[in-house]
């Protein structure tokens, strides 16, 4: 990074989480920073200077509201007259290789999740970037959150040891469920095994193609288990875990609007036992309207001081390796399927 100066930047797409949820007047009241327009319009670390989309709409959006002055139909044409140094991809997976085969001086991409639509692919666009040395940060965001961060590192202190959590996902097993499977790991540890849950049919629901929405149990190689459902989103919308400890219970809700612990006390209708005080709850504040902020000002560091971004592509290949692993578990009759690393 040249000392002083922001990253000329690219944004690949420019459908909802390019742009599109800037207009959503309720996730204004929360979320600043809802989309990558949003970000780059406001971070000093950063210059956008460019935007490709197939949209002419979109594209004249990003020129007449958020002053983009190269706005274009093919990456190539934004190419030709301006050399990115980070490539934002809001794209299908299927197409980043070839975005990125025609920004050759790119050093960074921030990309959106799942890395690709199997582990292959994901270790294809990884293996791609290693080779030339573009670092990688994927927009799983609740691992730049302040309060996430924190409460990963002290959830031992507050609730004790884990002893069971749930989790709800809803809108496609690689869309939501893939941010799920990346809270979990994030603030439990690594998963060991996966099986998915006999019984109840799987449906296809949500933004990627074929992609689908079933029940899994996660086994963490700490011992504690995660059951997983799903929920259709036509109802209501929810991404949440709620973590019970050997001392107290942790939820986070409202995909991440509301945190609250729940101390252990005596319990109120036995004498000598204990109980989680689930009418007690201590709220945290909620930080993830900064978030996607918080995603970029970690890259700027990273590619300042030469350390790896917090949500780095390995990590996020092995989250993939998980979800693959639940859907293989499912195509197995719902057996038990180890996690490779």
């Amino acid at each position: 990074m040249r000392p002083g100066e922001p990253l000329r930047t690219v944004v690949v797409g420019l459908g909802k989480i390019g742009l599109g949820y800037a207009d959503d007047p309720v996730m204004a009241r929360h979320y600043p920073y809802a989309t990558h327009a949003q970000v780059l319009a406001a971070h000093p670390a950063f210059e956008w200077g460019a935007a490709v989309d197939l949209s002419g709409e979109a594209r004249r959006a990003a020129r007449e509201r958020w002053g983009v002055p190269r706005v274009a139909s093919r990456v190539e044409d934004v190419a030709a007259e301006y050399a990115p140094e980070v490539a934002v991809l809001a794209t299908p997976p299927e197409s980043r290789l070839e975005v990125l085969e025609r920004l050759p001086g790119v050093r960074a991409v921030l990309v959106e999740k799942p890395l690709g639509r199997t582990v292959a692919e994901g270790e294809a666009f990884l293996a791609w970037c290693r080779e030339r040395g573009v670092a990688v940060q994927v927009a799983l965001w609740r691992r730049a959150d302040a309060a996430f961060r924190d409460l990963a590192a002290t959830l031992p202190e507050r609730i004790g040891r884990v002893q069971a959590a749930f989790a709800v996902y809803g809108n496609g097993l690689l869309n939501n469920g893939t941010h799920v499977v990346d809270f979990v790991r994030m603030l439990l540890g690594e998963v060991a095994e996966v099986q998915a849950a006999a019984g109840v049919a799987p449906y296809r629901e949500g933004p990627i193609r074929d992609d689908v929405n079933l029940p899994f149990h996660l086994a963490l190689a700490s011992g504690a288990g995660v059951s997983v459902q799903p929920l259709r989103f036509a109802h209501y919308r929810e991404n949440g875990v709620d973590i019970w400890g050997e001392s107290g219970r942790f939820s986070i809700l409202q995909e991440g609007l509301r945190i609250r612990g729940y101390p252990r006390r005596p319990n109120r209708g036995m004498q000598g036992e204990w109980e989680v005080d689930s009418d007690a709850g201590v709220e945290l504040p909620s930080t993830v309207g900064r978030a996607f902020y918080a995603l970029y000002d970690d890259l700027a560091d990273a590619l300042r001081r030469g350390t790896a971004p917090c949500s780095p592509g390995g990590s996020a290949l092995q989250t993939a390796r998980v979800v693959q692993a639940v859907l293989d578990s499912a195509a197995l009759g719902c057996a038990p399927v180890r996690v490779d690393r």
